[in-house]
């Protein structure tokens, strides 16, 4: 494996901490930190191949997996327009329901 790539990876695993941190309480939430640490987070996994970051790597906890794992599905969203994953369909599903309730309320006016 590259130098460069085992950094990446240090780099990948310290930002999905740090946000993880903060979502969990661990450290005081700063929203200004914060949305640049996602915004780090989107950008250094952005050249990764899915099947890897998926995967999950060493130099990176298997508890801060689903910090990754949020960062592919929102990727994935924004270029696909849809959820991708087991309960893509249910979550369409009750989209579906919600989106209908709320036609049907403004039809109402």
């Amino acid at each position: 494996m590259s130098s460069h790539l085992a950094s990446k990876r240090l780099y990948i695993a310290d930002l999905a901490r740090r946000q993880s941190e903060m979502e969990t309480g661990r450290v005081p939430m700063d929203a200004r930190a914060y949305r640049v640490v996602a915004k780090r987070l989107r950008e250094a996994v952005a050249g990764f191949p899915e099947p890897a970051l998926y995967a999950g790597f060493a130099e990176m906890r298997s508890s801060l997996q689903p910090v990754l794992e949020e960062v592919l599905e929102t990727r994935y969203f924004d270029h696909h327009g849809r959820l991708h994953g087991p309960l893509a369909s249910v979550c369409r599903a009750d989209a579906n329901v919600v989106l209908a309730a709320m036609m049907r309320g403004a039809a109402r006016r």
